[in-house]
């Protein structure tokens, strides 16, 4: 999803004042790149749709859970740790660390499997020559390098996400008191409460929005395509070409031509998705409202309990 970013930060612009002007930028559907990958962008903000729902209900059906981890802790402080991560999953500064890690994370899920295959070779090239006492070339650290990185990743994701939530404030001050088994429950609380409150008031909208915009491409993009379809049987007709270049063109008018057949599907798919997409934000919202309040209640019982 490579326009989710830059989708949000037309969406931060538009929450300037007035008198701000943010930067006007043109539709790429006339670029032979962006229509060439078109139908798969088109899939994937389907995808996005769907899955925010799935992913708000998976979240929300733990926050119990959650609760009852925590071992008499203060009532009090769970209650404003859970006010403020609802708070956080609305704001501008999380949207914003969303965005980034939004990236990363399409970025990582594309290219992993390749960068995972260089750092193990990487890690493990060294011992062909080294000098060891024993076989060293049984000796497999490459994948214990891949693994450490993904992990590394992962890590650096949640703690980017937690330095935008002000509850981590909250909990900092109070870890002493509340014990290493109570922070760690009570942190987990505070990223499934933030993340399911901006599914639910930002991640669904951005969805319905990158839809519309990707819909009014339609046309220009299948236009696109068969420009460039043409352009490169042009250019292969030309005098001086070699097979080669005949063959990379054949390959392109063949990626060309399956993108375009790819669209009327995919668009058809997402123009269902935009359709019921205000629908499934306000159900959305009614789900995650009722599992916050009933967090809520949950916690207040908690503390008459004490």
């Amino acid at each position: 999803m490579r326009f989710a970013f830059l989708l949000g930060v037309g969406l931060a612009l538009a929450g300037c004042s007035h008198n701000d002007q943010g930067p006007v930028l043109a539709s790429s559907a006339g670029e032979p790149a962006y229509a060439l990958g078109y139908a798969d962008e088109l899939g994937a903000s389907v995808t996005a749709s769907s899955d925010g729902p799935q992913q708000e209900q998976k979240l929300t059906s733990g926050f119990g859970a959650r609760i009852d981890a925590l071992k008499k802790p203060d009532w009090d402080l769970v209650r404003a740790v859970v006010d403020q991560s609802d708070a956080t999953g609305k704001s501008a500064d999380f949207f914003d660390a969303h965005g980034e890690v939004d990236g990363v994370r399409t970025f990582w899920q594309a290219e992993k499997a390749t960068i995972d295959a260089r750092v193990a070779g990487g890690a493990q090239y060294p011992l062909k020559d080294a000098p060891c006492t024993s076989d060293c070339t049984n000796l497999d650290v490459g994948g214990a390098a891949a693994y450490a990185l993904n992990e590394a990743m992962d890590k650096q994701i949640q703690k980017r996400l937690r330095a935008s939530n002000n509850a981590y404030v909250l909990i900092d001050r109070q870890r002493a008191a509340l014990g290493t088994q109570n922070a760690t429950a009570l942190e987990k609380l505070a990223d499934d409460v933030a993340e399911a409150s901006y599914i639910t008031h930002v991640g669904l909208v951005v969805s319905r929005q990158r839809l519309e915009r990707l819909l009014a491409d339609k046309s220009a993009v299948q236009a696109t395509l068969d420009h460039f379809v043409q352009d490169e049987k042009s250019y292969q007709a030309q005098p001086g070409r070699t097979d080669a270049e005949k063959k990379a063109c054949d390959q392109r008018i063949a990626e060309a031509s399956k993108g375009k057949l790819e669209i009327d599907a995919a668009a058809t798919q997402a123009e269902a998705a935009l359709k019921s997409a205000d629908q499934t934000i306000a159900a959305t919202a009614r789900d995650y409202d009722d599992a916050l309040k009933t967090l809520r209640d949950k916690i207040d019982q908690k503390k008459k309990g004490t």
